[in-house]
């Protein structure tokens, strides 16, 4: 089966690719032999270079120099006039008119093709279509008509999936595929327990609003010395120069922190990523929004407990109903000191815990199990 991904946007990028959008394409070609071409627009930010492990699975297609969304979707429109003749199926992401137009040419060029869209949604997204919203069952309706040539959508949450399932836009042809963690460039993903050490470890592009960094920071003054100082706290990840500011000042005020706080800047090498979160024991995201969150899914796939703000409906499917870790709902630093203390003073438990974490995020998040689910998917739509 030949399949084509196409995306908008600043796409011909390998951290891009190296996610949800190329790695369910690299899956499809390692375990099912699928003929895969990843199609991206111009990434402004810097040259592409790409992994020759994802290469040797999947073709890479630079479709538009523009960095206008206008004018890639017209070179969009012109690559699949040339191309999508020859494939059996497509994968668009998100929703709205430019997909629903782009599924309607595919169709009229090639009537076989299966088009696949990924929602990619959001709480914005499921606001739009939610069933509580006014009117939703005639704007339904409405939108069901205008992507009538889409023959199956995914979505990344359960609560989403439930909720959306039976409206008119969805129904039958509405299933849940969550978000993985990908192990591409990782040499060995396998976990020694025993080997962890007493470190907290937080990702991400620190000091941005949506992460919430500063109140990691703020908690980690509120748990108990004795139990702090038996800890490091590590900071992974590009900094904004207003928490470059924060957390000088923080340190300035708070001498005794220094030997505890470990300040690693942005890590692009996954090999050394992949071994702090092997060391570390748990994971701490108070993130005021998010989707996935796929930093921590990687973190749990690598052994770290998660404590989490409630940053999106995702969390009860990332922590398997709050069974794992925990979810601080009050955003305040007490709160999340309170949920690390938990784990720091019972190391048995957080043992326990550390386990529980590694199974659940590698039987539900690995792409192996997303890969296997999408091409049941392809196949039961696939045109002979």
């Amino acid at each position: 089966m030949k399949i084509l991904e196409i995306l908008s946007g600043p796409s011909y990028d390998p951290v891009i690719a190296y996610k949800d959008a190329g790695m369910l394409l690299y899956e499809l070609n390692k375990s099912f032999n699928y003929m895969t071409n990843y199609c991206g627009c111009n990434c402004s930010e810097y040259n592409a270079v790409w992994n020759p492990q994802f290469l040797k699975s999947v073709c890479v297609t630079k479709i538009s120099e523009s960095l206008e969304f206008k004018q890639q979707v017209l070179d969009i429109k012109k690559y699949i006039k040339d191309h999508i003749i020859s494939y059996d199926a497509v994968i668009f992401f998100n929703y709205g008119n430019t997909t629903y137009k782009l599924a309607n040419l595919c169709k009229q060029i090639n009537p076989k093709i299966v088009v696949y869209v990924k929602l990619d949604m959001g709480r914005g997204g499921y606001a739009h279509f939610s069933p509580s919203r006014e009117f939703s069952f005639l704007r339904s309706r409405f939108e069901a008509f205008k992507s009538r040539n889409v023959d199956f959508f995914t979505v990344e949450t359960k609560e989403y999936y439930n909720a959306l399932k039976e409206t008119p836009m969805f129904k039958g042809r509405l299933y849940y595929l969550p978000n993985g963690v990908s192990t591409l460039g990782i040499d060995d993903a396998t976990v020694n327990i025993e080997q962890k050490e007493n470190i907290v470890i937080t990702v991400g592009r620190l000091g941005i609003y949506e992460k919430n960094t500063e109140l990691f920071l703020d908690s980690i003054l509120d748990i108990p010395n004795k139990i702090r100082s038996q800890w490091k706290f590590y900071f992974v990840g590009p900094q904004t120069e207003e928490f470059s500011q924060y957390i000088a000042k923080f340190l300035e005020d708070n001498l005794m922190l220094a030997p505890n706080i470990v300040q690693l800047g942005n890590i692009t090498d996954r090999n050394e990523l992949s071994n702090l979160l092997k060391k570390a024991k748990i994971i701490c995201m108070p993130s005021r929004t998010e989707s996935t969150c796929i930093a921590t899914l990687e973190g749990m796939y690598f052994g770290c407990i998660p404590i989490i703000s409630r940053y999106s409906a995702f969390v009860r499917d990332t922590t398997n109903n709050e069974t794992i870790g925990k979810v601080v709902d009050d955003y305040t630093s007490s709160g999340f000191a309170k949920a690390m203390v938990e784990y720091m003073k019972d190391e048995a438990h957080l043992n326990s815990e550390v386990e529980k974490a590694i199974s659940y995020a590698r039987d539900t998040f690995d792409y192996i199990t997303i890969g296997a689910e999408l091409n049941r998917l392809l196949m039961l739509y696939k045109k002979d």
